[in-house]
C-alpha cells in the first residue's frame, strides 16, 4: 500500500504545474460540474483551452504570473501541467 501511494504522489508531484507553465489542466472539486470548473478559471482571470474529458477538470492560460495561486485561492484542487500531462498519458 505504502508503495503505491508513494507512486501517485510521484507522479502527481511531476506534473504539478509551476510559474513556467502556460497551459494548466485544473482540477475541480469531484462533485463540480464543467461550468463551476469554468468559473474557477474566470475568477482566475485565465481563458478556457479545451475540457479534458471529466467535467471537473479544463484546460485553461492566462499571461497572468500569479495564475496557478489564483486558481488555487479561487477553488482548485489541483493545478497540473498540461503539456506533461498530454505527454504522460497520450499512447
Amino acid at each position: 500500500m505504502l508503495l503505491v501511494v508513494s507512486a501517485i504522489a510521484i507522479f502527481v508531484g511531476t506534473l504539478t504545474a509551476d510559474g513556467g507553465s502556460r497551459e494548466v489542466a485544473v482540477v475541480a472539486p469531484l462533485w463540480a460540474n464543467a461550468a463551476e470548473a469554468a468559473e474557477i478559471v474566470a475568477r482566475s482571470g485565465g481563458s478556457i483551452v479545451a475540457s479534458a474529458g471529466l467535467s471537473n477538470v479544463i484546460i485553461a492560460q492566462s499571461d497572468n504570473p500569479d495564475f496557478i495561486a489564483s486558481l488555487y485561492r479561487s477553488g482548485a484542487w489541483l493545478v497540473l501541467d498540461a503539456v506533461k500531462l498530454r505527454g504522460c498519458l497520450s499512447v
